[in-house]
């Protein structure tokens, strides 16, 4: 299976390699399914039809739909129409951190990430066609420059996402269209999470290394996602669990260690406790074809 951020070079003649981002512009048809992990996605599907899978649910992606994928969640693009084509760019997650403006966008898209589910946006034509012609500036052009290039695309990435979020904000007109310290907040647990869940399962050095108390932390993280900080943890612990239980020949012990568990018991009843199954007898439906 081929990875996007990993191999976004080699996905179609047209792909651009910049040191921050990366720009495809194709129809991908010689990947079977294609992942979408580590970074900032911004696609948008052009013609045709596919399917996006995450853990939880499956998506059908339509022309004229942007889909807004973070670092945090690992999504599979399959079942690809033979017209499927899109516009993607993709923004590496530190520089996006560095991007002041990024945090407009992810004020809007964390209300679907907080709650498990993927930002999807229908867009009109104009908006689509516009959003389009913007991502294009980060094609074979750009690659030309030298002296400027480094301010050239900052200066891009900045309008674009502005465009995006201003996007956003006429689709979800409910929410803010400036940064609150509790969007920042939660989008700073959200990295802190994803390098560090496996070493870390309670909310006290999360707490810590925000400086804020695990009670306020607590609140911002009830309060725009409906879950506690504990479920955030164990949904990525469970996920992660899976995945080593389907796709690796590690045995459960081995497994415990790996996600930061004190011993194979406790990791055992956490796995129950998710799934209704034993690590092991999670292993054998699998292996066995059950669902």
């Amino acid at each position: 299976m081929d990875t996007l951020s990993a191999n976004i070079s080699e996905v179609s003649e047209q792909s651009r390699i910049g040191y921050y981002y990366r720009y495809i512009e194709g129809d991908l048809s010689k990947y079977k399914s294609v992942i979408l992990e580590k970074g900032f996605f911004f696609l948008l599907v052009t013609n045709g039809t596919a399917s996006i899978v995450d853990d939880y649910r499956h998506y059908v992606l339509n022309p004229g739909y942007l889909l807004i994928s973070t670092p945090s969640i690992r999504y599979c693009l399959t079942d690809k129409s033979p017209d499927f084509s899109c516009s993607c760019l993709y923004l590496f997650p530190d520089y996006f951190d560095s991007l002041s403006v990024g945090q407009l966008v992810y004020n809007h898209v964390s209300q679907y990430t907080g709650n498990y589910r993927l930002p999807i946006y229908p867009l009109d034509r104009e908006q689509a066609t516009y959003l389009q012609e913007s991502m294009r500036l980060f094609s074979a052009g750009l690659e030309k420059t030298q002296l400027y290039r480094d301010g050239i695309v900052r200066h891009l990435c900045s309008f674009f996402l502005l465009q995006t979020a201003d996007i956003l904000h006429k689709k979800n007109r409910d929410t803010s269209g400036c940064v609150k310290r509790s969007s920042e907040i939660f989008r700073n647990f959200k990295k802190l999470l994803v390098h560090h869940y496996r070493e870390h399962h309670t909310i006290h050095f999360y707490a810590d290394r925000l400086n804020i108390s695990t009670t306020y932390l607590s609140r911002i993280v009830k309060n725009i996602t409906g879950h506690t900080v504990c479920f955030h943890i164990s949904e990525l612990l469970c996920a992660d669990a899976r995945k080593l239980l389907e796709c690796t020949d590690n045995d459960v012990k081995e497994i415990a260690d790996i996600l930061g568990f004190s011993n194979q018991s406790v990791f055992g009843k956490f796995f129950i406790r998710k799934t209704g199954f034993t690590p092991i007898q999670f292993r054998m439906r699998k292996e066995s074809g059950q669902h």
